[in-house]
């Protein structure tokens, strides 16, 4: 196996917690729906890298993962009106990205310096563990080249990128490899802007 990929039963949690405060680290993880490229999401080298490594356009903003709702306080400028809270606790944790009006403390690395942010909760053990032993978000998005297919391994990944990603995490669970559905609920108005994972109506 190669040095930068390391199989998820024998990964520990607390190391990952303090790669992840190292400068620019970068690590390619699945998660519940695709593999994701996720850095700590306060630091600007290594978001930068990010896209860097994906030859991603600086116009489209990267998303974060959180580890629960009464996180979304810290990042977005809007009241949370009952039905966007019911649809909410309906499917976060999960494959649900949703963009919110976002605070100024939100970096405008992260979202192209749009007044916009993207967040989700995942519904994946080790993702959970980590996002539980951080103060900090994740920078989070699919583990591809921009516009091509999503990577489904850990060789594969390791094939496109080597040792440009610091770690490689993994698995031999089947990924769903559907990424998950991206709606707009800026101001409460809900928009889908991408059907993904979960069919929204």
């Amino acid at each position: 196996m190669k040095a930068n990929i390391k199989d998820i039963n024998n990964i520990n949690v607390d190391d990952i917690v303090s790669l992840l405060k190292n400068k620019s680290f970068v690590m390619a993880i699945p998660t519940d729906t695709v593999y994701a490229l996720c850095c700590n999401a306060l630091d600007k080298n290594a978001v930068e890298k990010i896209y860097s490594l994906k030859n991603r356009d600086k116009d489209k903003p990267i998303s974060l993962f959180i580890k629960n709702i009464d996180e979304l306080s810290k990042y977005i400028a809007q009241d949370i009106s009952d039905s966007t809270k019911e649809l909410l606790d309906k499917h976060w944790p999960g494959a649900l990205t949703v963009i919110f009006k976002k605070k100024n403390n939100a970096s405008d690395y992260l979202t192209s310096n749009k007044d916009s942010i993207g967040i989700r909760i995942p519904d994946d053990r080790l993702l959970n563990e980590i996002l539980n032993k951080i103060d900090f978000p994740l920078a989070q998005t699919s583990c591809n080249m921009s516009n091509e297919k999503e990577l489904k391994s850990a060789d594969e990944i390791y094939e496109k990128f080597g040792d440009k990603i610091d770690l490689i995490i993994a698995t031999e669970k089947d990924l769903d490899n559907k990424p998950s559905t991206i709606i707009s609920i800026v101001d409460n108005n809900i928009q889908i802007i991408r059907q993904g994972n979960i069919f929204i109506k």
